[in-house]
Parts: structure tokens; C-alpha cells; sequence
């Protein structure tokens, strides 16, 4: 009587699937066992570059499905050896006793042992040998990619968006790569870092989720011309490799749990953004978190929110309002939360009237002509660094561009000789360049927006000039504006009922007077400058009461 045969064939990578003969042999060899016993091949199931340690593979699952309705369309589920079904004996023996129960019984071509008490123990002998093998082959397999890692060498996985893979050396049939820029990638990627933290020079810096709207709505791409998400900038805002630093061996493959950090090998790779830039991004991503940062803080309409702080515990000052909202205060948030045993003596000064100081000194006393000079020469630094290698980056692209015209030109000449016989094919290739193109045009565009050179010196009437300018920028602000220009500028501002000390970063300064815009900045509590004579002199308790 013939069989209705489902043969299931396997093989372990994707390198195996597509240059190894073992999927047509195993195919083959099947029918030529089922030919010699008039058996009928009713069904062929094959998982190419999937792992027999477990049973997440599609081709398996659905064999497994078919073959177990009632009635079964198969009588046998044909395969070439058990570690083609399973390298794991107690899989092995499920899979065996649920085909069992619905009439379809499991069959090797290489290893037949019959049926009965003695067949089966034969098989669990078999299956645990090849549970053992392939433990012992892992094993081995781990160790080489290990040492491949901390030789600095790339693994095989895909390489991060921003990267590419390239052959280095040959070690027998085996190459080995590392990871090289891939320029149009990477200057998307720099855009991410920059719009995040500074902005597009039209808005302070955007969140997460604005940087994603604009990225879209200028058509450009992540991996695979796909558009980008939320959770894919958050990812190449916290990875590690764009700052020059890839680790390995971070999670265990199967488990997906992390390791510790001890565990994990560096592999030095060309960075993408300076350490700096990254540590930033960081750091503000933690200080948005709700948990850190308070939405009422960070999404807050009031000035000096988080910047003013009370002399006398060192505390925050809070808003505090009287008369049915029409008088509003700084007030020690201590004071006015915890009562005297937090803050003794506390200071309670107009919202109005410290705003304005604080203005007026960054305008007035910071903002001046005399601290011009200096402030220069941290603008003429930052200017040296945003710069640096843009030069490199611009010809990169180029190239880059000139390499995706010529295959565009290529293409139409073989349409024009007459070689395209799939015009469906030569459209899509067509429309993927020329995406790619117009991307690497709108990238190198960005690229190309170059702010205005420096003067090493400033005579008077230019330091006058570039004073006023900037004390406008900051006066003339609305409400929103002025806010994210103080919070670029200072760092802290320590109240008391005489004075008002401001401080604040010449980094900030420097990138003001830079890009004529201004850049809010992950506060730090170091004071590189303070106002005139360190104080805000006129600031008293009688005006302070008024």
C-alpha cells in the first residue's frame, strides 16, 4: 500500500542555505527512498538557517500542524537523520509521541532502526548524542566568536545603522570583517544627535518624538529605507558603538538576559559622535525621564524654574501665589513645603522682579563689549569643533552621490541595449536609487549650511555691535524663547534677600555667540563665569517686600 509522505528537511545558517548543497541532497535522497518503496511525497517542509536546539522554526511548526489534524494527511514524516528534526532528546521524543498519537510515525532514512522497545531506546540513545554534539559544538563556536570579538573583529550580525561591514583579512575559507562608516547613514545619524540636543536652529532642542516627525517629514531614512520611529531614535541616542565603543557578548543569545558588564568584550570602532556628544544625550534623556524630572519642571511656562535656589538651605525655590493667583512669588520650596525645621530663613521675592534681574544682568553685565574678547575665543574653539571634519563628511557624500548616479546611468543604458527583460524589477531598483539619491542630496544640503565665519579680533565698534545684537536676542524674546535662552545660559541662580548670584557654563556662551541661537544645555553646577562684581547690587528686602 503506498504512504502519503511529508519529508521535512534542515540545515542550521543561512550560509549553509544558500551555498551548501545539504537541503537538495536531503530533498533528493528522500524521494528516491520513498521512489524504491512506491511511497507517494505528498509534502515538503524546509527550515533554512534555523537551530534543531529548540522549536521556534515556521516549516517545523507547520508540518507539525498539518501532520497532526484528524485525519492526518500523512502516514510518515520522512527526514534525513534525527538531528535534522531535533538535537535535543526530549524534544525529539515529544515530537515523536505527538505525531504517535494521531497515526503518522516518524522515520529516518539514515538511521532506521525498526520499531519496538529496542527501535525506541536506540533513538533516545542517538538523541542524546546529538544533544551532546551540539552542546560541544556551541561551545566551541562561542569561544571562536569570543576571541574573533576581543581581536576586534565583527561577528556577522548586522552591522548598526550608521555602519557598514568590510572585509579586512582571509583566514582560510574564512574572512574577517570590521565595521567602517557608511557616510549618508551617518550623517543621519549625526542629525539625530545634533537635532536633539541643539535643535534645527529654528527650536531649542527637540524630544524624541519631535526629531522622529521631522526626520519623516523630510523623506529620510533609517535601515532599509525604512521610516523611523520613536523607539529606533531612542536606540541610536543610547548605543554605545556611535561614540567609538561597540561591546559584545552583552546578552545571552537564548535567555535574551543580560550579562554583566564584565562579561561584555569592547570592540573599538570609528565613532560617528565625539564622546562628548554622546554622554550629553545621555544625560539629558535620564534628566526628561518623569522619575527625575518632574513634567510640571520640565514642561513648565515659568522662567527660572529649577535654576533658582534659596541661599539660606540651598533648596529650590517654587512658585507661590497670593490673592487669588494675582500676586505670584519665588518662594523656598523648602520652607514652604517642610516648615521652618527645613529652612529657617527662607526668601520670598516677586516672580516679575527676579525675572527681570536676571535678564537684565545677562543682558547688561554678561552681554558687554569688555567680556567680548574672551567670550570669543571660546566661540572661535566651538566653531573649530563643529567644523572639524565636516570637510571629510561633504566628500564622503559626494562620493557617495557620484557612485549612485553612476548606477542609475548604468541601468538606463541596459534598458537602452535591450538587456532588462523584467521591467517590473528595472522599476523598482530604479525608484530605490533614486531615493537613495535624493537623500543623499537633502543630507548633503544640511551638511552644507555653514554659519558665518569668526573674526580672531573685534575692534569696538564691532564688540558694540555684537553686544547689542545678542542683547536684543535675548530682550525681544518671547516668553518660550527667553526661557530656553536663560536655561543655555545659566547654570544656577543663588537668591538671598541682598542679592541674586548668577552662574552658568562659557561652553553655552561660546555656542550663543557661535551659531547667533540659543542651545539649552545639561545643567552643571560648575561656575565658568558669574555676573559683574558676583552679584546683582539694588536688590534689597525693602524692594524685595514692595
Amino acid at each position: 500500500m503506498s504512504k502519503r509522505v511529508a519529508v521535512y528537511a534542515r540545515v542550521s545558517t543561512m550560509r549553509q542555505a544558500e551555498s551548501d548543497i545539504s537541503i537538495p541532497d536531503q530533498i533528493a535522497h528522500a524521494k528516491r527512498y520513498c521512489e524504491s518503496r512506491g511511497w507517494h511525497v505528498a509534502r515538503e517542509f524546509v527550515d533554512a538557517g534555523a537551530s534543531a536546539r529548540d522549536d521556534k522554526r515556521p516549516q517545523f511548526q507547520s508540518m507539525l500542524q498539518t501532520a497532526c489534524t484528524d485525519p492526518s494527511p500523512f502516514d510518515v514524516v520522512l527526514i534525513h537523520s534525527q538531528s535534522r528534526l531535533f538535537r535535543d532528546s526530549v524534544g525529539y521524543a515529544l515530537t515523536r509521541r505527538r505525531l504517535s498519537k494521531h497515526g503518522v510515525s516518524l522515520l529516518s532514512m539514515t538511521q532506521d532502526f525498526g520499531e519496538g522497545p529496542s527501535a525506541e531506546f536506540a533513538e533516545t540513545i542517538l538523541s542524546a548524542a546529538d544533544q551532546y554534539t551540539s552542546a560541544e559544538t556551541a561551545k566551541h563556536v562561542t569561544r571562536t566568536m569570543l576571541e574573533n570579538a576581543r581581536q576586534g573583529f565583527w561577528n556577522g550580525s548586522r552591522a548598526p545603522f550608521g555602519y557598514r561591514t568590510v572585509e579586512v583579512e582571509k583566514r582560510g575559507e574564512r574572512s574577517k570583517k570590521r565595521l567602517e562608516i557608511d557616510p549618508k547613514a551617518a550623517e543621519t545619524v549625526r542629525l539625530i544627535f545634533k537635532l536633539f540636543l541643539e535643535g534645527d536652529g529654528t527650536s531649542g532642542p527637540m524630544g524624541i518624538k519631535a526629531v522622529v516627525n521631522w526626520l519623516n517629514t523630510r523623506k529620510l531614512t533609517g535601515k532599509d529605507g525604512k521610516p523611523f520611529y520613536i523607539g529606533t531614535v531612542h536606540k541610536i541616542l543610547t548605543h554605545e558603538t556611535y561614540c567609538g565603543s561597540h561591546h559584545y557578548n552583552c546578552t545571552d543569545s537564548r535567555t535574551r538576559k543580560s550579562r554583566p558588564r564584565e562579561d561584555w568584550i569592547a570592540i573599538q570602532v570609528p565613532p560617528i559622535v565625539s564622546v562628548d556628544t554622546y554622554r550629553a544625550a545621555k544625560t539629558l534623556l535620564h534628566e526628561r525621564r518623569p522619575s527625575v524630572t518632574p513634567p510640571r519642571i520640565s514642561t513648565s511656562d515659568v522662567l527660572l524654574t529649577g535654576l533658582a535656589r534659596c541661599e539660606s538651605c540651598g533648596g529650590t525655590m517654587m512658585i507661590r501665589t497670593g490673592k487669588g493667583g494675582r500676586y505670584r512669588y519665588y518662594a523656598c520650596a523648602g520652607h514652604r513645603l517642610k516648615g521652618r525645621s527645613a529652612c529657617s530663613n527662607p526668601v520670598a521675592i516677586p516672580e516679575a522682579q527676579l525675572n527681570g534681574l536676571v535678564i537684565g544682568a545677562l543682558a547688561d553685565r554678561l552681554l558687554t563689549p569688555e567680556r567680548l574678547p574672551v567670550l570669543l575665543r571660546e566661540a572661535i574653539k566651538h566653531r573649530k569643533a563643529l567644523n572639524s571634519g565636516s570637510l571629510h563628511r561633504r566628500s564622503s557624500l559626494r562620493k557617495q552621490l557620484k557612485e549612485t548616479d553612476a548606477q542609475i546611468r548604468r541601468l538606463y543604458a541596459a534598458l537602452a541595449e535591450g538587456t532588462v527583460s523584467n521591467t517590473h524589477a528595472f522599476r523598482e531598483v530604479l525608484k530605490a536609487l533614486e531615493a537613495k539619491r535624493d537623500e543623499t542630496l537633502r543630507l548633503l544640503s544640511l551638511l552644507e549650511v555653514e554659519a558665518p565665519p569668526l573674526r580672531h579680533a573685534l575692534s569696538k565698534a564691532q564688540a558694540e555691535a555684537v553686544a547689542a545684537r545678542l542683547k536684543r536676542g535675548l530682550l525681544e524674546a518671547p516668553p518660550p524663547m527667553q526661557r530656553r535662552y536663560v536655561r543655555g545660559l545659566v547654570s544656577e541662580i543663588m537668591v538671598d534677600r541682598e542679592k541674586a548670584l548668577i552662574s552658568g557654563p562659557k561652553a553655552s556662551l561660546a555656542a550663543t555667540i557661535t551659531a547667533g541661537k540659543h542651545k539649552d544645555e545639561v545643567r552643571s553646577f560648575v561656575r565658568d563665569w558669574r555676573s559683574h562684581g558676583e552679584s546683582n547690587p539694588g536688590f534689597s528686602l525693602e524692594r524685595a517686600a514692595s
